[in-house]
């Protein structure tokens, strides 16, 4: 993928995208190989998730100026939404134009006129809220319906810091949660500095096991395993399992640059474990509609019925869970997601089957949505979303 600009490459980006791509694999790969300076693949990062999490609103936007936006060819598609969120970001007239007519001119010659007289007519116009957050309908009402607003999705839409935890002493700036602070230098090798980047939503998942010492937790569809780097920091002895091996075994080798033990077996977690342990953490797969800011394609890729495709796995998963889960001991359920079906519609159903485990209360230093059975975390000040459900095994079953 070669592009001669920031912009040039931005836009080869979502051309990519919009092919199927991941916006986050696709930015980590392509900066890694472009000999530019930090601000000039920040600002590609900006122009990327800018486009991607305002996507809906700039089309909005456009739409009175293009008589059949959808038979434009996508090249001069994005373009145009490139320009327009800059438009949005307030960038002035010649800046934010020239450049988006040159790039038309490098690919579409004819149509670079019409990226002239598009851009430079942009102007306000209003939107329903819905449009407005780039959101789609159905999530957008389910949301309202469920959280009594949508509003807090305005945090989806905005840049997020780059959170770390900390393994070793670190003159940083706090986060939310302990264990957490921001990182504000240009990339690094974390590990070596005694860091692994993690949103403090999805730390303080591990955070509710409160391990200890010597004691036996198991974290279960744990990927790389950063939930089972904190605990084992902690003292505790952990076991991580997964069904992706790849991603095993790259997190045993971030585990051991960080000075940490970590068990990992493989294994697919709808089948029984053979061990039991008095503090399991399942942070199951889910439809990620809490880190729409991270991966702002998804929101445009989930369907309406994905929610509860997902909570039958996640509740079969929690089945694997409650079995290994020795009496008296703890099991925390996380998602990073914010729907009914797989938050407390997966704590309901579980419940009904399973009278031997109890909710657990607990107090939750993040900005919170609904709390009840189980608790909401906000998408707020760079925050991912999640769903967190505390349970008590308090006697065994017949």
């Amino acid at each position: 993928m070669k592009a001669p600009s920031p912009r040039g490459l931005a836009l080869a980006l979502l051309l990519e995208v919009e092919r199927g791509g991941r916006s986050q694999l696709l930015l980590d790969r392509a900066l890694d190989r472009v000999g530019w300076s930090e601000r000039e693949k920040a600002y590609v990062t900006h122009l990327v998730y800018g486009v991607l999490r305002r996507l809906r609103f700039l089309d909005h936007l456009l739409e009175p100026h293009l008589e059949a936006p959808k038979r434009l060819p996508p090249e001069v598609r994005w373009i145009l939404r490139l320009g327009a969120f800059e438009w949005l970001c307030g960038k002035p007239g010649h800046a934010r134009v020239s450049p988006w007519v040159e790039e038309a001119k490098r690919r579409y010659p004819p149509l670079a006129g019409l990226v002239n007289a598009v851009l430079r007519r942009l102007g306000p116009r209003e939107a329903p809220e819905c449009v407005r957050l780039s959101l789609p309908d159905w999530l957008c009402e389910a949301w309202r319906g469920f959280f009594g607003a949508v509003g807090f999705a305005e945090g989806f839409n905005e840049p997020a810091p780059l959170f770390v935890t900390a393994y070793r002493p670190q003159d940083l700036r706090p986060g939310p949660v302990p264990d957490s602070y921001v990182w504000k230098s240009p990339k690094a090798d974390f590990p070596a500095l005694g860091l692994q980047p993690q949103n403090p939503a999805s730390l303080f998942a591990a955070q509710l096991l409160e391990p200890g010492p010597g004691e036996r937790v198991l974290d279960l569809c744990g990927g790389a395993g950063l939930k089972a780097f904190y605990l084992a920091a902690k003292g505790a002895r952990v076991v991580s399992y997964d069904r992706n091996r790849k991603r095993q075994e790259a997190g045993a080798r971030t585990a051991r640059r960080l000075g940490l033990e970590v068990a990992y077996r493989t294994q697919d977690l709808r089948v029984p474990l053979s061990e039991r342990a008095g503090k399991v953490l399942l942070d199951a797969p889910c439809t990620g509609t809490g880190t729409l800011r991270a991966h702002p394609e998804l929101r445009y890729r989930l369907r309406p019925e994905d929610p509860g495709e997902m909570a039958a796995l996640q509740l079969a998963l929690l089945e694997t869970a409650a079995l290994a889960t020795e009496e008296g001991g703890v099991l925390v359920y996380a998602v990073c997601s914010l729907t009914e079906a797989e938050g407390e519609g997966v704590a309901r159903a579980f419940l009904e089957r399973h009278p031997e485990f109890r909710p657990e209360p607990f107090a939750c230093p993040l900005p919170t949505l609904r709390e009840g059975l189980g608790t909401y975390v906000a998408p707020l000040e760079g925050l991912d979303g999640f769903y967190y459900l505390r349970l008590r095994r308090v006697d065994s079953r017949a």
